[in-house]
Order: structure tokens, then sequence, then C-alpha cells
């Protein structure tokens, strides 16, 4: 797939069917989240790939479901919760496949005297756009889940993740359930997003 094809394509898509992903598929897609810039060039990641259905089933079940009480929606973001918030444990259950991809942070991210964390937390993003948009250009489906409230720490606890890295998102892949829902685009365009020269 042409590369800016690939940016148009790449969607969110919560649905998965159940089949697996070739190995070597997969490990381009990873190589791919590899090939992120990262911060003082130390590419201090390590991608922790869940495979085993078993372990992804553990990891879902720590993620609570989520409830919404938009009956109709009436802005893209609306629409976007509707069709998110109750996919959020069941989009991990039929993943093929979940990335957790952990930084070593050497800084807190709320430290009030620099902002040193943001530089790896910023790196991390940038491999898991890298999966992304690599998983697109393979054929597959991708989403991300936020971590919030205890969920980081259990997974931690879970998969026995040593101190010191922190998880930015969950990244799902699979292949995507026919008729999978997917939210309106918000548009962003250089018409309207880009300002020049001043605000």
């Amino acid at each position: 797939m042409e590369f800016y094809e690939v940016i148009e394509k790449r969607r969110s898509i919560r649905e998965f069917q159940d089949k697996p992903i070739a190995r070597d598929v997969l490990e381009r897609i990873l190589n791919a989240g590899l090939k992120a810039p990262s911060s003082n060039h130390r590419r201090q990641w390590e991608l922790l790939t869940l495979t085993d259905k078993e372990v992804i089933l553990s990891v879902a079940k720590i993620v609570k479901p989520y409830y919404c009480r938009i009956a109709e929606p009436k802005t893209p973001q609306q629409e976007m919760f509707k069709i998110a918030y109750p996919l959020q444990r069941k989009m991990i259950e039929e993943a093929a496949v979940v990335v957790l991809p952990y930084f070593k942070c050497k800084y807190d991210l709320k430290s009030e005297t620099n902002n040193y964390g943001l530089m790896d937390f910023a790196a991390a993003w940038a491999l898991v756009e890298n999966l992304l948009l690599a998983a697109t250009a393979e054929g597959l489906a991708s989403v991300v889940h936020f971590p919030v409230k205890k969920e980081p720490e259990q997974i931690k606890a879970l998969l026995q993740v040593p101190d010191g890295y922190m998880l930015p998102a969950l990244v799902m892949l699979g292949y995507a359930k026919e008729g999978a829902l997917v939210p309106h685009q918000v548009p962003a365009t250089v018409e309207n997003k880009v300002r020049w020269n001043k605000w």
C-alpha cells in the first residue's frame, strides 16, 4: 500500500475476526514500531507482545466494561463514545495480538521542575503510531486502549513487568470483523488546521 494511502485508511477498528496473524506479518509490524524516533536515541522500549489467547483474556478481565448512555449522538465525539465505550473489554478479548509498548521512564511525568519525562512518553507514542500504520499497510485493523485508574498496575503485576517501565497504551491488532462500526472522522485538513507563520 502506498504511504499516503496507508495514512488515509488508518482507523480505530474495535471488532475483530477470530483469525490469527502470521508471525512474519507480526514481526514486520513490530519492527516498524521499533524504527520510531526515541528520546536521547536510547530506544528504551520493550514490546510485551501477547499472542496466547489465555493471556490476552486475562488482561482483558482487568479492563472494566464501560457504559454509554448516549442514545442519539449529536456530535462526532458522542458517536465515538457510543461505539467505543461498550467495546473496551471486548476489543481486547477479540484481538489476535495485544502489544504492550512499555518504555523506561527515567523522569517523573508530573515533575514541576522539568518536562524530560514527556520526551520518553512522546517517543513511545511515535512507536505506537508506527505500529498502527504498519498494521494498516498489512491489511489489518488496529485500535488502542488507554489504561486508566488501577489498570496499569494490575497489568504490570499480572505480566510480571519490572519496576521503572510505563505503559502508555494497549495496542490491539487483528483482522476487522465485517460491518465493524467506525465513527465518522472529524475533518482535519491543511485548510482548517494549519496556521502559517503566525496564529
